[in-house]
């Protein structure tokens, strides 16, 4: 990946490209609410804490960080997967985002 990816929603794809923007190994599992996979993200470096959950068959993101703070989209629509910089996912409807950056800070606008 380079610059900027857009994916139209959470797939596979979506979720390697997470997964490379913060230089974890996305894992799979051992759950799943409809047979098809669930991943874990759990980041290190300067996002230290942060975990994140991608459930592309619900079109979900769950997020949480030390200090016990969590963070839920569902119907996630666009991800936005920016180099060096962030990830942002956007509601399929309304507007609003959940974005969390390669330094561990997390924002969550829904609007």
């Amino acid at each position: 990946m380079s610059g900027h990816a857009r994916f139209e929603e959470l797939t596979v794809e979506a979720v390697r490209a997470v997964g490379q923007l913060f230089s974890a190994t996305p894992t799979v599992e051992p759950y799943s609410p409809d047979g098809s996979e669930v991943y874990r993200l759990q980041l290190a470096g300067p996002a230290d804490g942060v975990e994140i959950l991608l459930w592309p068959s619900l079109s979900r993101v769950d997020v949480k960080s030390t200090g016990n703070h969590g963070w839920v989209l569902r119907g996630v629509g666009v991800v936005e997967v920016i180099e060096g910089t962030e990830v942002i996912f956007r509601p399929g409807s309304g507007t609003g985002f959940l974005f969390i950056s390669i330094n561990g800070r997390v924002n969550m606008v829904i609007g």
